[in-house]
């Protein structure tokens, strides 16, 4: 992630949020962080357990980029177990500020009809499959803080809506749901997508792209909603204008059979660069 200033800033603190780490469904190996101008930062656990580093840069710049390399390999398993303690999974059946139903999104829950399936996994996946029929893939639409009623009302925004919309329609189940964010084999950029919590185990579910969450994904970090998952705060000191670009690039790199006679476990390489 780069980022330009029209005018030198200094004092420049900044909290970055967007380093896979290991699970139950991927390993990550050969992690390389580069932060240009800052020679010294600090990487600890947020309140989700998502990494975090904080560092600073004290002298003018009208330049910030950030690189991070690293492999993954991927598709070691089809879900996470739950292993909190049991009252944690109730954070992730509350509505937030940009979850929270209107009135269109109640009317919506209601049509959906979700009393006909039993299993919390049968109700996410015909939500997930649901809601491509209402609502369309179209960037620029909604704000970064876009809630999930409006823009549903609209009809069209891009993943982070589709997200919220999904976690919105299952903590009205009382489902427990997280907001992910992370990387996917044929993506410019980052990608957001639901796990839902299943029983015992966390599913993966992408409404974006109508499927479920396979050996293409990298998940980085997980929350409430996107503002959990922000992955880059700060402040400066200056009056320059800010102009902020960001790619990600995933290739496969090798593949190899798994323990399960399968060959969806993958190596990857990733590219992150952040402003």
């Amino acid at each position: 992630m780069t980022a330009e200033y029209s005018e030198a800033v200094h004092q420049h603190s900044f909290s970055i949020r967007f380093f896979p780490q290991h699970s139950q469904r991927q390993k990550i190996t050969d992690l390389n962080i580069e932060i240009d101008g800052c020679q010294s930062f600090v990487v600890t656990d947020d309140s989700f357990q998502n990494k975090k580093c904080y560092g600073r840069i004290a002298e003018p710049h009208r330049n910030f980029a950030l690189h991070i390399r690293g492999k993954a390999e991927t598709g070691l398993a089809i879900y996470e177990e739950y292993t909190d303690y049991p009252f944690s999974a109730i954070l992730f059946k509350t509505q937030t500020d940009l979850t929270k139903p209107g009135k269109n999104l109640l009317n919506y829950h209601q049509a959906l009809g979700l009393h006909k399936w039993e299993g919390s996994y049968d109700k996410a996946l015909y939500i997930m499959r649901a809601i491509p029929d209402v609502f369309s893939y179209h960037p620029g639409t909604t704000e970064v803080h876009e809630t999930a009623e409006n823009a549903f009302t609209l009809g069209k925004g891009v993943c982070q809506d589709y997200a919220h919309i999904m976690l919105s329609l299952l903590r009205e189940e009382h489902i427990p749901a997280r907001y992910v964010v992370g990387m996917m084999l044929g993506e410019g950029a980052s990608h957001a997508w639901v796990e839902a919590l299943c029983g015992n185990y966390w599913y993966g579910f992408d409404p974006t792209n109508n499927q479920l969450v396979n050996d293409e994904y990298i998940r980085v970090s997980c929350g409430r909603d996107s503002d959990d998952c922000s992955i880059i705060r700060g402040r400066f000191y200056g009056c320059g204008i800010q102009q902020q670009n960001e790619s990600v690039i995933v290739e496969e790199i090798k593949e190899r059979i798994d323990s399960y006679g399968s060959d969806n476990c993958v190596h990857w390489s990733a590219d992150r660069r952040n402003t």
